[in-house]
């Protein structure tokens, strides 16, 4: 079995430097781009073609976290786009939004957010709901029941993170 390879090491060039600094800006421009993208516009959920459902959540984060008992909303448009939010009105507790291949997170407690392009971390079961509650199955380690007509419970063994959903009929 190899070992890790060692980087090469180059004698310096005098175009090198000049090289590096040329990259600065392209590399900033094409991840500029990518962070512009990560404005999810606001969304309408009366507007035609969303799907939309409510009910209450008990969530717990993790083994040692207390559960976060609150009212949520999931809602669904036919082309992909998610909205979920979970709140203890009249605080919310987080919003999450996936548009356009971009998605993201709002955290209120400890004033976090997480963005990105393409599909969201699998850590984010939020965003898996709609298709959870039409039968799919969950992202990663999650694993999801359906013990009653509108109660789902979703679980992640690794991380202990819990979520008992209870939607109104």
């Amino acid at each position: 079995m190899m070992g890790p390879r060692r980087p090469t090491i180059l004698p310096r060039s005098p175009r090198r430097g000049l090289a590096r600094w040329l990259g600065v800006p392209i590399a900033v421009g094409i991840l500029g781009g990518c962070a512009s993208l990560l404005h999810v516009p606001a969304v309408d959920l009366s507007a035609p073609g969303w799907t939309v459902w409510t009910g209450q959540a008990l969530w717990t984060r993790g083994t040692d976290q207390p559960a976060i008992a609150g009212e949520v909303i999931i809602a669904r448009r036919g082309d992909g786009e998610v909205m979920v939010s979970l709140s203890k009105p009249p605080v919310p507790i987080f919003t999450a939004r996936l548009a356009d291949d971009v998605w993201r997170i709002d955290l209120v407690q400890g004033g976090h957010a997480y963005a990105g392009c393409g599909k969201p971390p699998r850590r984010f079961v939020w965003f898996w709901l709609p298709e959870i509650i039409g039968g799919g199955a969950p992202p990663g380690r999650w694993t999801a029941t359906h013990p009653g007509q509108d109660t789902w419970l979703l679980s992640n063994p690794r991380s202990g993170e819990r979520i008992r959903l209870v939607l109104d009929p």
